[in-house]
């Protein structure tokens, strides 16, 4: 057991420092409830259900040839992918396997836990209830939750969504996995999560670690400050409005699709396990609103469009979100990115900026890419914890877009 947790903590670790260090290198781009949710406040862009450009896009086959080569070359198991690019139009592809044992292909619309990409869900439904006036980003903690040890009561609801809290992250507890993987069937409450809690990083406002205990907070408000759960204001809010039918709060309801098989190596031998026999109870409900959300890669791509080209929230709650704190550190010392704003991950490329979110779950790996320059966005789900996979093809289909918008 102990070696099933130590192997996902470094693994988790290298693949974030891993794919920060390699979008450093891309050079390309510096050269070129059933309740009715409350009504948004004036001047608050309500989520446009308008689909992305159904057009093929005419570099389509090279960014096929990714795929395929990027299993080949790093021996991944299955890839699902999708490429939106304005006035040029949408690509998905998909490559490999989703089950071994029975040659079952990867399909477009299977789904994929995106791990920590479902913050950007959480921050954006924070910033739409300051945009209400339901809650205020300067709000203490105190204001909405009762104390809790080692998480000190003046911490503000903007200190959480950017990481500069010095709230202990929970999944570097070894006490947490043990339970996971010994309990998998054990349905988890946030307040189970925050025993787990230890001594914070660093005083509130005087540094930026990251800290999926952060994003467990802030759904503890939202749910406070709506009476109702994150589940049902995620739907209500994002899903419905912008039509995606394959993103669901795994865990928290019930999902319709097939999702595809995780492969992930549960005790460090080198061989990767299918993870769709073991039960996920402990895990989902455990990460819930720091990252519970399955999905396609299309339905991830629509989001980040729809949020990056503010159909979600007003301009000026999105310069809020892109205001960048710089540097974060992601233990045991490695950068997670070169900055992060309000559930935003930053990543430079020379002179351009990334924005979106990285995402890892025991099985599956996520990176969500927009490129503002370019209104461009970049999707890869993986179902393996490989991050030289999952680099491989990320790295492989922006320098395809990139050489074709030149």
């Amino acid at each position: 057991m102990k070696n099933r947790t130590i192997f996902y903590v470094l693994s988790k670790t290298k693949f974030l420092y891993f794919l920060s260090a390699l979008f450093a290198t891309l050079l390309w781009l510096a050269a070129c409830s059933e309740e009715p949710s409350p009504a948004p406040m004036a001047g608050t862009p309500s989520p446009s259900s308008a689909p992305l450009p159904e057009l093929a896009l005419p570099f389509a086959q090279e960014l096929q040839d990714v795929l395929d080569d990027g299993l080949r070359v790093t021996h991944g198991t299955g890839v699902s992918a999708a490429v939106h690019v304005p006035g040029q139009g949408t690509w998905t592809g998909v490559s490999g396997m989703s089950d071994l044992s029975t040659s079952n292909s990867i399909k477009p619309e299977m789904l994929f836990d995106i791990g920590s990409v479902g913050k950007t869900f959480t921050a954006a439904l924070v910033l739409q209830l300051a945009e209400e006036d339901l809650l205020s980003l300067d709000d203490p903690l105190h204001r909405w939750l009762l104390a809790h040890p080692n998480i000190e009561s003046t911490i503000t609801i903007r200190q959480l969504l950017n990481h500069t809290s010095g709230i202990f992250d929970f999944v570097e507890n070894d006490a947490y996995w043990r339970s996971v993987w010994g309990d998998p069937e054990k349905l988890w409450e946030p307040a189970d999560v925050l025993t787990l809690v230890r001594e914070p990083y660093f005083s509130p406002g005087q540094g930026a670690r990251y800290s999926s205990t952060n994003y467990i907070l802030l759904g503890m408000i939202v749910e406070r400050a709506t009476a109702s759960t994150m589940a049902e204001q995620i739907r209500t809010r994002f899903l419905v409005p912008l039509g995606f039918s394959h993103t669901f709060s795994i865990g928290s309801e019930g999902i319709s699709g097939e999702l595809a098989h995780g492969h992930f190596d549960l005790d460090g031998d080198g061989e990767i396990d299918d993870m769709a026999s073991l039960p996920r109870t402990a895990i989902d409900s455990s990460k819930w609103a720091s990252g519970s959300i399955v999905s396609t890669a299309e339905d991830v791509a629509r989001w980040a469009d729809a949020l990056y080209g503010e159909r979600v929230l007003s301009p000026e709650t999105m310069k809020q979100m892109l205001s960048f704190y710089r540097p974060i550190a992601e233990a045991p010392g490695g950068p997670l990115a070169s900055g992060y704003g309000l559930g935003v991950q930053e990543l430079m490329a020379g002179e351009q900026r990334l924005w979106g979110h990285l995402g890892h779950y025991p099985g599956y790996m996520a990176a969500m890419l927009y490129v503002p320059a370019y209104s461009t966005t970049v999707v890869v789900l993986i179902n393996e914890s490989n991050e030289a996979c999952i680099t491989h093809i990320g790295l492989g289909l922006l320098g395809v877009v990139g050489n074709h918008l030149e």
